[in-house]
């Protein structure tokens, strides 16, 4: 299991020709997700609602335990920022080097291909802006108190978000940790 730690996002939206899907290796993600502490938030966290949502969001840790095909694919670099926007937009950036600098002037250059709708308890639907198909479902939990320190790997902070990419099966693939960038 690799874990990328410190992952901050800039340059390719999520909806980019490069997309590739992920197959399984023979190990339940389930294990991986465990060890990292970012799959039993218990009563630290709650799901997402639309206004947890909002703003500016970059990457702390990345978590799977899935083979990937395309292992140059941008969703998959160490570094990626993340815009949810009171209209329903959403973008990303991601980069083999940190990203720096305004975010609004960075997703100014990044093309709105996608839009997202919170459905459920915390489900957010990503939709190809112009086919309007979903193009990737995640399940979101948003930490709502400092939870004590479980040892290695990355620490969860009140205000953080937990997603949990979903595949056609309700299966987790992967985690993102993010936390809020300020504008």
């Amino acid at each position: 299991m690799k874990r990328w730690l410190g992952v901050f996002v800039v340059t390719a939206c999520l909806g980019v020709a490069g997309w590739c899907p992920v197959e399984a290796k023979d190990h339940a993600v389930a294990k991986s997700l465990a060890r990292t502490g970012l799959a039993s938030l218990g009563q630290s966290s709650r799901a997402c609602a639309a206004d947890d949502l909002l703003g500016y969001w970059q990457l702390v840790a990345f978590d799977s335990s899935y083979r990937f095909r395309n292992p140059q694919a941008p969703y998959l670099f160490p570094h990626q920022v993340f815009h949810y926007s009171h209209q329903g937009g959403a973008k990303s950036a991601h980069s083999l080097r940190p990203i720096s600098g305004d975010p609004d002037q960075l997703f100014e250059a990044v093309p709105l291909d996608m839009t997202y709708r919170i459905k459920g308890q915390g489900r957010v639907v990503l939709k190809a802006r112009a086919q309007d198909e979903t193009v990737e479902t995640w399940t979101c939990r948003v930490i709502t108190q400092d939870p004590a320190a479980r040892g290695e790997g990355p620490t969860l902070q009140r205000g953080d978000l937990v997603m949990t990419l979903t595949g056609s099966h309700g299966q987790g693939l992967f985690v993102r940790h993010l936390r809020k960038r300020a504008a």
